[in-house]
């Protein structure tokens, strides 16, 4: 009886293993489209905010409360040290942001939510679709 206990412990790893991975993968994958539709939508003049746009391994994910929580996967991320902007009270700020959602003297040129928001559901789907696929073929 402990005998088939382990064997079917040892299955459940090795299809673990492989489900977690090929999720990884994909979730890789479907970033990187997200983050070319980004590079596609933003403003063609911020060369630098398009360059910014990148997608990063993680093993954690910032919550709402400010703390962390565990996260398997990837994140797109706009925004460095290149893209600062200094306002006329000598104040710094994330031009990235500043893009997404305007000022009082700048209108709103939305990239990043926008193009993450369209492709989610395809993102999504892609990704369960290769984590069910990894599990069964394990």
């Amino acid at each position: 009886m402990s005998d088939d206990a382990s064997r079917l412990g040892a299955m459940m790893r090795k299809h673990l293993a492989a489900a977690l991975a090929a999720g990884k993968a994909q979730a890789r994958k479907e970033a990187e489209i997200i983050a070319n539709v980004m590079r596609a939508t933003a403003p063609r003049d911020e060369f630098e905010l398009i360059r910014s746009i990148r997608v990063e391994d993680t093993d954690t994910r910032a919550t709402t409360k400010g703390g962390n929580v565990p996260f398997v996967g990837v994140v797109v991320k706009a925004g460095d040290d290149t893209t600062l902007v200094t306002n006329s009270r000598g104040q710094k700020f994330q031009n990235a942001k500043l893009q997404e959602h305007g000022t009082k003297n700048m209108p709103a040129n939305p990239y990043f939510n926008a193009s993450y928001r369209r492709r989610k559901p395809n993102a999504k789907g892609n990704i369960t679709r290769a984590i069910r696929k990894a599990w069964l073929n394990g």
